[in-house]
């Protein structure tokens, strides 16, 4: 079975959660990509236009995109982009929420993600290998 390639998308406020799941997957089970958390432009600038070709590319040769759901993700512009891009190209959607009460961005709920039960590395695993999960 190929490696599962999983973009990540986060908050750049997240970085030390990111940092805990890259160090957890010691044995290189997956294959993460992942830019500096979200840019520090707005999505729909001239400046954005560039940023965004670059994650769609990346976005696009992922076969996953886990979304790490921090206090505020929920309401960020880039990365409901982000998840909107693997959505529309087919790509597992996979949510891990850092606190429970943690919004979650909408186009992750719109186009069906599927949820790791805690911030672990066996529930992400799981998760990300969930049989029954298909695109819409």
């Amino acid at each position: 079975m190929a490696k599962s390639r999983i973009f990540i998308s986060y908050k750049s406020v997240d970085i030390e959660a990111v940092n805990t799941l890259l160090a957890w997957d010691k044995d290189n089970e997956f294959e993460f990509a992942c830019d500096n958390g979200v840019p520090g432009v707005a999505l729909h600038s001239d400046a954005g236009k560039d940023i965004k070709l670059l994650l769609t590319e990346k976005i696009r040769q992922g076969t996953h995109l886990l979304c790490v759901v921090g206090k505020d993700t929920g309401n960020n512009d880039w990365v409901n982009w982000e998840v909107q891009q693997a959505g529309v190209t087919g790509k597992r959607l996979v949510g891990v929420r850092l606190g429970v009460k943690n919004k979650a961005p909408a186009n992750l709920l719109i186009y069906g993600g599927v949820w790791a039960k805690q911030f672990t590395f066996d529930a992400l695993r799981k998760a990300i290998d969930e049989p029954e999960w298909r695109a819409q």
